[in-house]
């Protein structure tokens, strides 16, 4: 048993210090209001009292028990989180035990004596890419010493080593490691009370309003009503500064049960678990949207092993290499290539620190550094694939899914039914990720013809041109953030910018700065492609000269129209927006003719698009008869007061159809104009 695991920081307990502040004055409050309905109760009682001494009969004794009644159910509303059992179905878990699962069971054992917390109760099996440690109450645990409950999820097991999993799970219990981590108890109870009290009372102010067709009750559940909601502000000006200073603390719980995982197993591995975390989710949502969109068409047989194909087909478009049978994912790959934003916003509702901000700190935490165990962590579990199987039964089964398509029992089928509903059209791997994130956009073209220094190709697609890349869209990026900030100055109070603090006041500084910094770059850029049109164009026969002009030159006008085609959508959207909530019929009436009046304009743009754009050579049968059908319908919408429903839909399942069928032209022409770059350099 470990004595010395590392202590809760400073800045930890300064959080600490906010969080009991904050939630004693809450429950100050809390226990007024509480005196305020026990005061209620009696007034109100005395009054019911006083009301059938002075005259007893049917009336009175009904508005007695009416007056009565107020006073209880407020003082009920008040403490009613007490008798809230948890909902939280475990109808998709499997629960295990040490019986049937040792080789799991001793590593919660060696992490139990590490940590010197207690075992918990219960050691269930879920399907999520996930794992935690929860209470089986809500309200006693803050008292009563409440077994934690375990939950490991089968996603997570299926895409970690046998070490990754160990220091996942040493995290949770890093949670409990600590006596002073029991405030997270009080903190975690704290924000459940408030959300059942303030946010989550519909149905019993619904049930209060309407229990009874009584008129007494009635009126005596509106009263009682009343009150309720003038408690509720009272509550709701106190949550946000609690969830605030509560969200606070609980960041500062991760670094530490960080801290605690680092120290009992090793930085390497849990690094790359928090790594890979992000595909193993993509990869089973991924598979899980496919059957559930699928209408009941398809079901899995396992929807583990559809998670593990997947999370070898997005590695390999995303040039992840695989260790130990799984993707390793490189920081730099996550944030530093990509991510070159430099404004920082905390996110001070936020319970996780950003996941380099994470990994920053565990390489810097104290460790034992144990031995690897690169083992799959799958190969723990007794039984696997039944497991498996079992587990995608119940996941699909709690969302309705029901059992009645054709069941995939093959890999590749999947495979194949999968990219047939979501088509993926990659930019070659062969330039170093320069055309992910930017397209090559020439103006003026000929002019470079005459241009006769050759190329060279080695400096061309360079680690330093493709971070021009992404700096050209991180500067983007925080543009826009500071132009929010300048609109909406009380958001936030500081940000930084490189690491140095600026108050949100002083965002409009900052942004000539950025837009000049954007304008060299994107100079740069432009400086790099016309380079690379060269080269190419060097490289090619006669015939394939003109083929490289006239595709740099469509897909310039197609760039150059795909801002235009975009804003009249972007346009005509918000005179959509009254069709999706309730309103009057004359207000209805008065929308309709507004978007009727701007209906007119856009079918002019889709016309444009369909007859004389860049696009109009590039759309299939399908999207030309799609867009002349819109375009020659005369839907009204509305009619005898109500909405002509499949004139709604209509119109609805076109507006996405025309946005998505913009993009997939757009960037199936970019694809096509790279490849055949990829085309002549092969060639030669």
């Amino acid at each position: 048993m470990t004595n010395n695991l590392p202590p809760i920081s400073s800045a930890y307990k300064s959080k600490l210090t906010s969080a009991i502040t904050s939630i004693s004055i809450f429950f100050i409050v809390y226990f007024i209001l509480i005196l305020i309905s026990l005061f209620l109760i009696f007034l109100l009682g005395y009054g019911a009292l006083n009301l059938v001494m002075l005259n007893a009969n049917y009336f009175t004794v009904v508005i007695a028990l009416g007056l009565v009644s107020i006073g209880f159910i407020v003082f009920y509303f008040l403490i009613k989180f007490i008798f809230i059992k948890n909902n939280y179905s475990n109808k998709h878990l499997i629960e295990v035990n040490r019986k049937n699962q040792p080789e799991l069971f001793a590593i919660i054992d060696d992490i139990v004596a590490e940590t010197n917390v207690q075992k918990p109760g219960k050691v269930f099996l879920s399907p999520e890419v996930n794992a935690s440690v929860s209470y089986n109450s809500l309200f006693w645990s803050m008292f009563l010493p409440v077994k934690k409950n375990l939950t490991i999820g089968m996603g997570l097991i299926n895409s970690t080593t046998v070490g990754e999993l160990k220091s996942v799970l040493a995290h949770e219990f890093g949670h409990f490691s600590q006596r002073s981590m029991k405030i997270g108890g009080y903190v975690n109870q704290v924000e459940k009370i408030i959300f059942d009290t303030v946010y989550n009372n519909t149905d019993f102010e619904d049930s209060l309003k309407n229990g009874s067709g009584h008129w007494a009750f009635q009126l005596t559940g509106l009263i009682s009503v009343g009150f309720i909601s003038t408690f509720q502000y009272i509550l709701k000006f106190f949550s946000d500064f609690i969830f605030k200073n509560n969200a606070s603390l609980r960041r500062e719980m991760e670094f530490h049960a960080d801290a605690i995982a680092t120290y009992i197993t090793n930085p390497k591995e849990q690094v790359s678990s928090l790594l890979r975390l992000d595909v193993s989710n993509a990869a089973f949502n991924s598979a899980f949207m496919f059957y559930a969109d699928s209408e009941q068409k398809y079901f899995p047989e396992n929807l583990f092993e559809n998670q593990t194909y997947l999370m070898k087909v997005f590695s390999e478009r995303d040039h992840h290499p695989y260790e130990n049978d799984l993707p390793k994912v490189k920081l730099e790959d996550s944030s530093t290539r990509y991510n070159k934003t430099k404004i920082e916003i905390e996110d001070q509702w936020s319970f996780h620190p950003e996941t380099h901000i994470r990994i920053e700190a565990i390489w810097k935490n104290k460790t034992k550094n144990i031995p690897e165990n690169n083992e799959l962590a799958k190969n723990v579990i007794r039984g696997f694939d039944e497991v498996c199987k079992a587990l995608t039964n119940k996941y699909l089964a709690l969302y309705a899914i029901e059992n009645v398509g054709e069941v995939i029992k093959n890999n590749e089928q999947f495979l194949q039914f999968y990219n047939e509903k979501y088509p993926y059209q990659s930019i070659s791997s062969a330039f170093n990720g320069y055309y992910e994130g930017h397209s090559p956009v020439l103006e003026n073209i000929y002019e470079l013809i005459y241009t006769v220094n050759s190329v060279k190709d080695n400096d061309l697609f360079n680690d330093k041109n493709v971070s021009l890349v992404y700096e050209k869209i991180g500067i983007e990026t925080d543009i826009s953030i500071l132009n929010q900030l300048v609109a909406n100055p009380k958001i936030i109070k500081t940000f930084k910018c490189n690491g140095r603090l600026y108050k949100a006041s002083e965002a409009k500084i900052l942004i000539p700065r950025f837009k000049k910094e954007f304008e060299v770059i994107k100079s740069e850029l432009n400086e790099n492609d016309k380079n690379i049109f060269l080269y190419f164009y060097h490289k090619a026969d006669e015939s394939n000269k003109k083929i490289l002009i006239e595709k740099y030159k469509k897909f310039a006008l197609l760039d150059n129209e795909y801002e235009m085609f975009q804003n009249s959508i972007t346009n005509f959207i918000p005179h959509l927006q009254f069709i999706m909530v309730t309103l009057p019929i004359d207000e209805i009436r008065k929308h309709r003719a507004t978007l009727l009046k701007n209906e007119k304009p856009f079918k002019e743009v889709i016309k444009h698009f369909l007859e004389k754009s860049g696009y109009k050579d590039l759309l299939t049968l399908e999207n030309r008869q799609l867009l002349k059908e819109f375009t020659d319908s005369e839907y009204i919408y509305f009619n005898n007061d109500k909405y002509i429903q499949k004139e709604v839909d209509d119109l609805f399942s076109f507006v996405n159809e025309y946005q998505s069928m913009i993009s997939k032209t757009y960037n199936n022409y970019k694809v096509q104009l790279v490849d055949f770059q990829v085309e002549l350099d092969k060639a030669s």
